[in-house]
């Protein structure tokens, strides 16, 4: 991002050192670049932008899957304000499922997230997760449906046991499972997304915007 920008600025010094023989007027060449500037002017173009600056990230040849999928990880906490957020994938030589990046937990649930293992019928399983469609590609996994052995991955156990007081709220032990597919179907991984900002259900819109991410995330790991 930071070199595209750059890259503006130097083409508007050219034009200004050029200016008396450009033929193109000058009040005209400054309301385009002002217009279409790639400088984010509201939330949408900064979605847009950070979605193109992690596509050109994964062009980087020195750039591994996983610095790829924690700068993904960032950027949903920075843009959609939920402070939990975890990526897994199917590791091919074993066929299991195991999280990758962990962003906003404290050191002792990361390590629990960590030792996990889901074979693939783990992941498609309503009677151990029970979860309610969403989306697309995504499934809220209310806390009503949290098993007892998986309490312990939570930093406040009681406040597991809280009320729902409104169809709005996001209780502690909610979490959204947004999948990755490959081109052939198959689930290759999944952005888990918990503990929003507000402590509510995030709209249509931000669950939208995730699922493109999660779709970009995909192609990634599938090309990498």
């Amino acid at each position: 991002m930071l070199d595209r920008h750059r890259n503006v600025l130097r083409t508007q010094w050219v034009n200004m050192t050029n200016r008396t023989k450009d033929p193109i007027d000058w009040g005209f060449r400054s309301y385009l670049q002002n217009r279409y500037s790639t400088v984010p002017k509201n939330n949408l173009e900064k979605i847009l932008d950070s979605i193109l600056g992690l596509i050109e990230l994964s062009r980087d040849k020195k750039r591994n899957v996983k610095s790829i999928l924690e700068q993904a990880a960032r950027m949903i906490f920075r843009l959609f304000d939920f402070q939990e957020i975890g990526i897994g994938l199917k590791n091919p030589k074993d066929g299991l499922y195991r999280y990758e990046v962990l962003f906003g937990f404290t050191k002792t649930t990361e390590m629990a997230f960590r030792r996990l293992e889901y074979t693939p019928e783990d992941m498609v399983s309503y009677d151990r997760y029970p979860f309610v469609k969403i989306g697309r590609i995504s499934e809220l996994n209310p806390v009503e449906g949290l098993s007892e052995d998986d309490r312990h991955l939570y930093d406040r156990p009681l406040a597991l046991g809280q009320a729902r007081a409104s169809h709005e709220d996001f209780l502690e032990g909610d979490y959204i499972d947004v999948w990755m597919y490959d081109g052939g179907g198959s689930l290759i991984g999944w952005l888990e997304l918990a503990k929003p900002r507000d402590g509510k259900m995030p709209s249509c819109e931000t669950v939208r915007w995730i699922e493109v991410i999660a779709d970009v995330c995909a192609l990634i790991v599938e090309r990498k």
